[in-house]
């Protein structure tokens, strides 16, 4: 058990028993301590009580679905969310994440690349305490620290992966960010030039910030660069 993990928790959701036993082996032997959840009905009761770092979900469960699941948790639970699935359906992948999923890796996928991901997703959502904790813009408020935003003082509830998107653009208002950088912080990979699971969540953001748009959005896609986040007037 490391020192790194010794705290930290993760909630697997698979009904497949030989998945996960292989993956709770995996976890535990990194140091984290592991929960199963294997009917799909318990799923939610269980993540509300445990409230781990991490909750994996497999997409395609028997009854009520992994997608279906993370809707469910987004309106109490703030950590991070992956999706392990077998299938290579784009459609489920933008649906994963426009409930609030944070990562989304398909079956079979090797041991060292998951716990990369689950290691990338710790320290976005644990992050740690930088020199500047408070941006403003406008009305805008975001706290890096209690990773809270607000408008006019009202909060925003935003998934872990839309917090770390407004965290990253408010740190460079003004500024253009690059969609290589925007994957590299935020998911740890090189943007491929296909993917478009960034645009989605730049859209997810906008809606949630729609009450504080002027003439014009205030997160811009700048065409072939990246996005930025526009001064508030």
């Amino acid at each position: 058990m490391t020192n790194r993990t010794a705290s930290l928790s993760i909630l697997l959701v698979e009904d497949d028993a030989e998945i996960a036993r292989l993956l709770g082996m995996l976890f535990t032997s990194e140091g984290f301590t592991f929960h199963l959840v294997d009917h799909d009905d318990e799923a939610v009761e269980a993540i509300r009580q445990h409230l781990p770092n991490i909750v994996i979900l497999d997409v395609m469960l028997p009854g009520m679905s992994g997608v279906d699941i993370c809707r469910s948790i987004r309106t109490f639970y703030q950590g991070a969310v992956m999706m392990l699935t077998a299938s290579e359906d784009d459609i489920t992948e933008i649906a994963s994440l426009n409930v609030g999923a944070d990562d989304y890796l398909t079956k079979p996928v090797r041991p060292h690349v998951l716990m990369a991901h689950i290691h990338s997703l710790l320290r976005r959502v644990q992050p740690s305490t930088p020199a500047i904790t408070v941006y403003c813009n406008g009305a805008l408020r975001v706290d890096l620290a209690s990773r809270q935003a607000e408008v006019n003082r009202q909060a925003i509830p935003l998934t872990s992966s839309e917090f770390d998107l407004l965290a990253l653009l408010i740190k460079h208002e003004g500024q253009i960010v690059s969609r290589d950088h925007c994957y590299q912080q935020l998911r740890g990979i090189e943007y491929d030039g296909i993917d478009r699971s960034m645009d989605m969540r730049i859209s997810g953001l906008r809606k949630k910030l729609e009450q504080l748009e002027q003439d014009s959005p205030i997160i811009q896609t700048i065409r072939g660069k990246g996005y930025m986040l526009v001064k508030i007037r």
